[in-house]
């Protein structure tokens, strides 16, 4: 009991960390001494496995096929899995409730903050690279150049818009959790199909807190169930990387808080005794990604890390530095004035210093197990 206490707590640890763009919870993993077996028993989920597991179903949970089923989980460290995936559940919900209400409210200077979280994480791949040359610092000129040609792009999720109606008791913020919406309550109100209610709210302090008045029309952008299942997929494939975030990836495919106020609106529906279908919906889409990205993506990872490991992480910092054009804090701000450069300044050193921490402890984890990098990974021959 106490060591599956102690894992759960050590899932916790990983979801925390990883819904935090920019800071791994795959190197969380590697400080605490189970990224191996955690990527092992993601390459033990298959179809054969799935088979197994849910046989006892069409033979009415007969004896034998129950037995079969716990042999299947147990030889797949199954039960080790999903302990571990508990405490990341656990995570996500916590942070589903405070997330959101730092984004809505303080949008500068959450997105300063992650800027200095993925420019910090630059850190943990480089320090994987145990041979430089040249073909290394290519692979990183090539993948930040294409990174940032694309970010340049101005990808537009692909969005729904409905039209709700107030019913004279809500905020804009309150209807964004409710819906769910897509965006940030100001994002939502800066659209020009609510160009009226802006207006409207335009006198208030804070507009995306103000009652909205019965009867009026609301557009608000929704999200497609497929491309949930999509942003589930990439997710997973980024988290199983040591040095970047699964949440950095939502956040660069402009999902990240949609997400996590989908979460959020779900666990206070349940709260309130109401069932929010079509959040559970995107939420089982998600994990529907997930699993399929698990499946596909750990024999990938597996495979490139035994045998090409400095490239795959000359890869990762190209990657990162060419997304870190999406989540440049003044991107939306044309004439910023000194507090708005202040507060994500201040930020963005935050950022930083939180994963040099991390990179510290991981750092010291290497010399008390005399196994620095990635040395479990045999030299490549390229």
């Amino acid at each position: 009991m106490k060591e599956k206490i102690s894992l759960f707590f050590k899932g916790m640890a990983m979801g925390t960390v990883d819904i935090v763009p920019g800071v791994s919870g795959s190197t969380v993993a590697v400080l605490l001494g189970i990224y191996t077996r955690f990527i092992g028993a993601l390459k033990n989920i298959d179809i054969a496995l799935i088979r197994a597991i849910f046989a006892p179903l069409p033979k009415r949970f007969s004896k034998e096929s129950r037995a079969n089923a716990r042999e299947a989980a147990k030889k797949a460290d199954l039960p080790w899995l999903l302990t571990l995936l508990s405490g990341l559940a656990c995570a996500f919900v916590v942070a589903s409730f405070l997330i959101p209400t730092l984004m809505e409210r303080f949008p500068l200077a959450m997105r300063g903050f992650f800027f200095g979280l993925v420019l910090g994480s630059i850190a943990t791949p480089a320090r994987s690279i145990r041979s430089w040359n040249y073909k290394r610092f290519l692979m990183i000129a090539a993948c930040a150049a294409a990174f940032f040609v694309i970010l340049g792009q101005h990808f537009s999720p692909p969005v729904l818009q409905t039209n709700v109606l107030a019913d004279g008791s809500q905020t804009l913020q309150q209807i964004c959790i409710s819906a769910p919406c897509f965006s940030e309550p100001a994002q939502v109100l800066a659209m020009p199909a609510n160009s009226a209610l802006a207006d409207a709210l335009a006198g208030n302090p804070d507009p995306t807190a103000t009652i909205i008045p019965q009867g009026t029309s609301v557009t608000i952008p929704k999200a497609y169930a497929l491309f949930c299942l999509a942003a589930g997929f990439t997710a997973i494939c980024a988290m199983l990387l040591p040095g970047i975030s699964g949440s950095f990836v939502l956040l660069i495919l402009g999902s990240y808080y949609f997400m996590l106020n989908t979460g959020k609106g779900f666990m206070h529906g349940l709260m309130h005794g109401d069932f929010h279908t079509s959040h559970l919906l995107y939420l089982a889409c998600f994990a529907g990604g997930a699993l399929l990205g698990i499946i596909a993506f750990s024999r990938l990872l597996a495979w490139l890390m035994n045998k090409y490991p400095d490239m795959t992480h000359a890869a990762i910092i190209g990657i990162l530095i060419g997304c870190l054009r999406g989540v440049w804090p003044w991107q939306t701000v044309t004439a910023p004035t000194p507090a708005q450069i202040a507060a994500p300044a201040a930020f963005i050193l935050a950022g930083l210093a939180l994963v040099a921490l991390t990179v510290v402890l991981q750092i010291r984890h290497d010399r008390l197990e005399n196994h620095p990098g990635t040395s479990e990974n045999p030299p490549e021959s390229n």
